[in-house]
């Protein structure tokens, strides 16, 4: 699939508060409204330029039997809403309680739901599926804690991760430490596209570049040049969403103007509307 851009333009006479600054957005394309619409609504002349591409991957043996055997489980984690639509989609395909109710709530009958934090719950909620916890903190460590607090994912509880096929592993290391059965399956994986989506002129001149995933600043980086990536962006403020990012803007030497907190898209707006003043 080719990479796709696109340019909202802002005005810079307006005086809303990100009038005349220029904004680059590298999530996926059909992921890039949550923080394209309100930049521009702001003011912001956003450039849409998806570094990374989300490719669901086909049902294989060890998905069919964790999607059959669901009822197994007592507890499962989602860590993405790339990872809900994902695994829902596998299961509507492996022919299971939702393809013949029209929903999917009958094969998560006697199995618990988290989600890492609120966009992931709402993709479990527009699919008719209750999410039973999302913790304050969104991240895998938050997400710990509040597992912790609320007791679950104790010695003998068994839980699957449907997830990336590149994640940390801290989740399901710990989980496991902590004695519950869990069991990984890969439902998805970013690739990095293959080519600039738009030149290199609009990252090297915009105000704020916002990343979303350490996945999108690896890829800027083998585009732009890993000697270069550093004096290129010198001048432009590179914005995260969260820590974890955060550590891979770090990780290549490029200072993190701002960190949103919470670690959601509506955060990293705020973050960048304070980063302008």
């Amino acid at each position: 699939m080719a990479p796709s851009s696109a340019h909202l333009p802002g005005d810079e006479g307006d005086g809303r508060p990100l009038a005349g600054r220029t904004v680059v957005v590298t999530r996926p394309a059909a992921q890039a409204a949550a923080l394209a619409e309100p930049l521009a609504a702001l003011g912001a002349t956003v450039i849409v330029a998806p570094l990374i591409e989300i490719v669901p991957l086909p049902l294989d043996n060890e998905l069919r039997k964790a999607i059959f055997n669901l009822a197994w489980y007592d507890l499962v984690i989602f860590t993405s809403a790339n990872a809900v639509e994902a695994f829902v989609d596998r299961l509507r395909e492996a022919g299971g309680e939702s393809v013949r109710a029209g929903g999917v709530a009958p094969d998560f009958a006697h199995t618990k739901l988290a989600a890492i934090g609120p966009k992931t719950c709402a993709a479990l909620e527009q699919r008719g599926l209750e999410c039973a916890l999302v913790p304050d903190a969104f991240v895998a460590e938050g997400l710990l804690a509040a597992l912790a607090a609320r007791g679950a994912a104790v010695d003998g509880s068994r839980i699957l991760i449907p997830r990336a096929r590149e994640a940390r592993e801290v989740l399901p290391e710990t989980l496991r430490e902590r004695g519950a059965t869990v069991h990984v399956v890969t439902v998805y994986e970013t690739r990095a596209v293959s080519a600039l989506p738009v030149s290199a002129d609009a990252f090297t001149g915009a105000d704020f570049i916002a990343f979303t995933s350490s996945s999108a600043v690896h890829s800027l980086a083998a585009l732009l040049g890993i000697g270069d990536v550093l004096p290129r962006l010198a001048a432009v403020k590179l914005c995260s969403i969260g820590p974890t990012t955060s550590d891979t803007l770090r990780g290549y030497g490029l200072p993190v103007a701002v960190e949103a907190a919470p670690h959601t898209a509506e955060a990293l707006v705020a973050a960048i509307v304070v980063a302008s003043g």
